[in-house]
């Protein structure tokens, strides 16, 4: 069980539904360097798993274009959640990092968190070591995270958004041709931004 923006609570099956709704049906644009992509399931992606759902003995957009809901949402559920170890991380973080790792892949999803991680230490004095940002959910990231996730709450759910725009900058600063992504990219981002308390007589 994890929690909403609102902080009611959501379970990994409505998480999913979120990420296919995000992600849509079938495409192929050719500035993707992912491929033919249909409910988030990426050529690219599909390739390095061997998808063959068509039977013809290779991975090719004949078989991207046969992924359905079903067969996405069990491949999100194990390939982006469980193996990653996201699931091992403290669940109000599962929704901004499930979606990011279905996104742009669970290691930068990971990355983005640790560096996170790191930046508040340094700037909050919170009580764990520098982390090795690898892309990995270690125990050493995990303790950070829980850590940081109880001393922050929303704080550190916005400061992923915040790291996630700016991998998405990163990107079109480094390939124009990718510029045409970045409305879709930031709206997705901004979407788990969480409303931050007010502290008395209305200063933030």
């Amino acid at each position: 069980m994890t929690y909403r923006n609102n902080l009611a609570p959501i379970t990994v099956d409505e998480i999913i539904e979120g990420i296919l709704a995000r992600e849509g049906g079938y495409g192929d644009h050719p500035a993707d360097p992912g491929g033919a992509t249909n409910h988030g399931i990426s050529l690219r992606y599909a390739q390095g798993i061997g998808l063959d759902l068509d039977g013809d003995g290779d991975t090719d957009a004949d078989d991207i274009r046969l992924v359905n809901r079903d067969k996405a949402a069990a491949l999100y559920r194990q390939d982006f959640l469980l193996a990653p170890g996201l699931d091992r991380l403290p669940a109000p973080l599962w929704p901004i990092l499930f979606d990011w790792a279905v996104n742009s892949g669970p290691p930068r999803a990971v990355m983005g968190l640790q560096r996170v991680l790191n930046l508040a230490r340094a700037g909050g004095g919170l009580d764990f070591p520098p982390l090795e940002e690898d892309g990995r959910v270690g125990p050493k990231t995990r303790k950070a995270a829980v850590i940081a996730e109880a001393a922050m709450g929303a704080y550190l759910i916005n400061a992923l958004v915040e790291e996630r725009l700016a991998f998405y900058r990163r990107i079109v600063a480094g390939d124009a041709a990718k510029a045409i992504f970045l409305k879709g990219w930031t709206r997705r981002a901004e979407s788990f931004r969480l409303s931050l308390p007010t502290a008395p007589n209305g200063v933030s």
